[in-house]
């Protein structure tokens, strides 16, 4: 998989998600992220199990599940990096507070080439 790069910025007024970011079911479970912080911020990275697409059991988007990462460095002020080892099917980062803004590149492994 090529890697994936959301940002987010401002949650000065209010509480802000990036985009969703799909993993893939059938490439190994091995998942980078590295969060880029600009300015002032408080973020955390978030996942998800459910699937708004699932052809058996769909879960609307503003229904799904979301769990804050195991990472005890989460959540964070500076820029970081952090693993799975146990893909997700959705990752988001949730800006919390501050004025400033996180790009987050997420690369998971891959069994083929890019």
């Amino acid at each position: 998989m090529k890697p994936i790069t959301v940002t987010v910025s401002d949650a000065s007024a209010a509480v802000k998600y990036s985009s969703l970011v799909r993993m893939d079911d059938w490439a190994p479970s091995f998942i980078s992220v590295q969060c880029t912080v600009t300015g002032t911020v408080n973020y955390t990275i978030e996942t998800s199990l459910d699937d708004p697409n699932s052809p058996t059991n769909p879960v609307a988007e503003a229904s799904m599940t979301w769990v804050p990462t195991s990472d005890t460095a989460f959540p964070a002020t500076a820029t970081k990096q952090t693993n799975f080892m146990f893909a997700p099917t959705f990752i988001r980062v949730k800006l919390n507070s501050g004025t400033g803004s996180v790009t987050t590149t997420i690369l998971q492994s891959s069994n083929g080439p890019i």
